[in-house]
Formats: C-alpha cells, sequence, structure tokens
C-alpha cells in the first residue's frame, strides 16, 4: 500500500491520518524514504525524456528549472514553520521546535514542511501533518506548488503542463528575439499557441470560479457548516480544494467539511475537466507539431537547451501563476499572515 500511494503519487493512506500514523511512517528513516519515494519517478521521466529524445541538455534544463522552483517555496515553508506561530508564541508558549500544532513530534516542524512541499509538487497528495495547521505562508507555498501543477508532476503526467509552458515561453521568446519560435525542429505557430493558452487558463479558471462559487453561496446562507473558520482561513480552505482537485492532488486544508452533495458534486466537475482536457491539449499539440517538417538548427534557431531559455521558462511560470492567483492568494493567505503580525 505505502509503495503504491508514495511511488505511485496516489496519496490515499490506509488510515484516515494518512502517513502521520505510526503504523504508515513509524520513524524519520521511513519518512525520508516516504518523501524521496514522491519525487523518484516524476523526477526520473524528466531524464528518461532526455534519453529518448536524444537532447539531456534539454532535460537539464528541465531539471533545473523544476528544482529551483521546488527549493524557492520549500525554502519558504521550512523557515516559517521553524519559526513558530505569532499568535502562540505572543502567549508565551515555547516554540522552540517550531509550529508543531497538528504535527508528529517524531518528525518535527521541518520534516513535516518539507514532505506538505514535495506532496503538492506532485500530484500525491499524502500527508504526515494536518496542511490546514500550517503558518499562512507555508500553506501558500503549498497551494502556489498546486497552483504552478508544473514542477516534478506525477508519475506518468509531470511533463504534460511543464511542456505547454515551453510552448508559451518559446513563443515569446521567438518574438522578443526576433527569431522563428520553434521546439524540437517544429515551428510554434498560432494554433499551438492558442490551444497552449487555453490549457494554461484552464486551470485557473476553474480554480478561482468555483472558489468564487462556494464563497458566494457560503456568504448567502453559513448555515451550511462547511467552515470551521469562517473568517481569511475559511476563504484559503475552500481556495486550496478547488487548487487540490484541479492539480489532481488530493490533500485538503481539512477545517472544511466537505463530505457534502455541494462538495462532492462541484469538486467531481472540477476533477473530471481538469485531469482530461489538459491531458487532449498537449497531445493536440504533439499531433500538429509531428505533422510539420522538421527544420534543422542554424544560427536563428532558438535553442531551448540553455540557462537562458531556462529563466524564460522560469519568468512565464512565474507570471502566469502570479498574475493569475495572487489576488486570491491575498484574500487568503497573506491577509491571514498580516493579521498574525
Amino acid at each position: 500500500m505505502i509503495a503504491i500511494k508514495q511511488a505511485g503519487t496516489n496519496g490515499g493512506g490506509y488510515f484516515g491520518v494518512n502517513s502521520a500514523h505510526p503504523l504508515e511512517n513509524p520513524n524519520y528513516l521511513t519518512n525520508l524514504i516516504e518523501n524521496i519515494l514522491i519525487i523518484l519517478i516524476p523526477i526520473a521521466f524528466v531524464f528518461a525524456l532526455g534519453f529518448y529524445l536524444n537532447r539531456k541538455k534539454l532535460a537539464w534544463m528541465i531539471f533545473s528549472v523544476m528544482t529551483i522552483g521546488f527549493f524557492l517555496l520549500l525554502s519558504v515553508s521550512v523557515y516559517f514553520e521553524m519559526q513558530g506561530n505569532p499568535a502562540i508564541t505572543k502567549m508565551n508558549i515555547n516554540q522552540s521546535l517550531g509550529s508543531m500544532e497538528g504535527k508528529e513530534i517524531r518528525f518535527g516542524a521541518a520534516a513535516s514542511a518539507f514532505w506538505g512541499i514535495a506532496t503538492t509538487t506532485t500530484s500525491n497528495g499524502s500527508v504526515n501533518a494536518m496542511h490546514d495547521s500550517m503558518t499562512p505562508l507555508s500553506g501558500a507555498m503549498q497551494l502556489i506548488d498546486m497552483m504552478i501543477n508544473a514542477l516534478y508532476g506525477g508519475v506518468g503526467v509531470g511533463f504534460l503542463n511543464f511542456y505547454i509552458f515551453i510552448i508559451i515561453a518559446v513563443f515569446i521568446s521567438g518574438l522578443m528575439v526576433g527569431r522563428t519560435p520553434e521546439f524540437l525542429g517544429k515551428k510554434i505557430e498560432a494554433k499551438e499557441m492558442k490551444i497552449a493558452t487555453i490549457i494554461a487558463l484552464l486551470h485557473t479558471f476553474l480554480i478561482l470560479a468555483f472558489t468564487a462559487l462556494s464563497s458566494y453561496v457560503f456568504t448567502q446562507d453559513p448555515s451550511v457548516g462547511w467552515l470551521n473558520n469562517p473568517s481569511f482561513h475559511g476563504f484559503s480552505e475552500m481556495l486550496y480544494e478547488y487548487t487540490s482537485s484541479s492539480a489532481n492532488n488530493g490533500s485538503g486544508f481539512e477545517g472544511l467539511s466537505d463530505n457534502t452533495p455541494f462538495w462532492n458534486i462541484t469538486c467531481g466537475i472540477v476533477l473530471i475537466m481538469s485531469r482530461y482536457i489538459p491531458i487532449i491539449g498537449p497531445i493536440a499539440i504533439a499531433g500538429i507539431l509531428a505533422n510539420k517538417k522538421y527544420i534543422p538548427e542554424s544560427a536563428g534557431t532558438l535553442k531551448t537547451d540553455t540557462a537562458t531559455f531556462g529563466f524564460m521558462v522560469f519568468a512565464v511560470i512565474f507570471i502566469i501563476a502570479a498574475l493569475s492567483f495572487f489576488p486570491a492568494l491575498a484574500l487568503g493567505p497573506l491577509a491571514e499572515f498580516f493579521t498574525l503580525r
């Protein structure tokens, strides 16, 4: 069961508390092994891609961008979990071990934060601590991880969303430097860009539209009893629910009572649309490119296996995620963070 849920990025545990249970994850060593299993195959697929395309430099570029993004999110999460919760500090409670609410003492704050980022980087969803108890900015990093949905990714589908960002980055870079946008020897034209843009924005649309819908329904009838925390954190719980559904993750801010017809139906709609349409798009682009004439590289070809292009891809990912989701993050985890100062 553990091998399936960790190495297969499934995430569904035998016990309700998942890998926080001592029979699923008894000590620090098993925690380390299970953490490695979450991201092992998704990372391996990147290098498998480079091997089969005979473009190992491209694989290293992709891996580097993914890993830099991973560690940026991880560093913020670990730092704030180790600092403890300011609200608890005001009660003169010792937090030398970090923020330990909702965490197992045998793992500690840092290892719990690491797991939280690893499981949201992929489509795993297993947990060794309660994400709902994470400090606001740590929760924000987990949300951003799933909102980007392109850092490592799940087994077999980890490259899909990153591929879309590459197509967009190639097109923008080509326009900026006056070179023909090409990827793997095939021209990137308007049709491919339209598909890539639709796929990139679909993830955003599903998350924000359904979060807005749930917020409206709750404000109209608070007696539905979804939220134990109806303020900023309550909004974060609803945002996390649809972000997790759209990113095929499965983890949740469990202060949200989500086992109701409303949540089951709406999350089911998001799950179906966010899983199948983003698969159709990249396959359609691949089919279009496969029918195009191969163009050998020349002095005018935009190279996609360089650090410069890697920076461009990273910028595209950051800009799309930041512009799309910053207002929602400002209403949820960021607002909660500043209320605790």
